[in-house]
């Protein structure tokens, strides 16, 4: 629960990008509570980040929802993953999540 808290902060925090592109946390917990989108802490859960979380985003892409990822690994490089909110499918390419 501390990670979907985690995001939930971070999502409310940015406020410098466009409003239709980033969900309002009020609307994030709404589609987690409804099951229309798992949340990140599921996620994580099923598939564990291979190092250490950053950031996390949730994003409109083509109108699909996804998880934006950035984590930093044992070598200490900066790693970047887009997964599907609804189905937690990890994508290589984020403008083809609901296909």
């Amino acid at each position: 629960m501390k990670t979907l808290w985690l995001f939930l902060a971070l999502a409310a925090g940015t406020t410098e990008l466009s409003a239709s592109e980033y969900p309002p946390p009020e609307q994030i917990r709404a589609w987690v509570s409804q099951g229309e989108i798992l949340p990140l802490e599921q996620i994580l859960a099923a598939q564990p980040l291979p190092g250490q979380l950053l950031d996390a985003e949730l994003e409109w892409e083509d109108d699909c929802l996804v998880y934006e990822l950035k984590w930093i690994d044992s070598s200490g490089r900066r790693h970047k993953q887009y997964v599907n909110a609804r189905d937690g499918h990890w994508l290589d390419d984020p403008e083809h999540s609901c296909e």
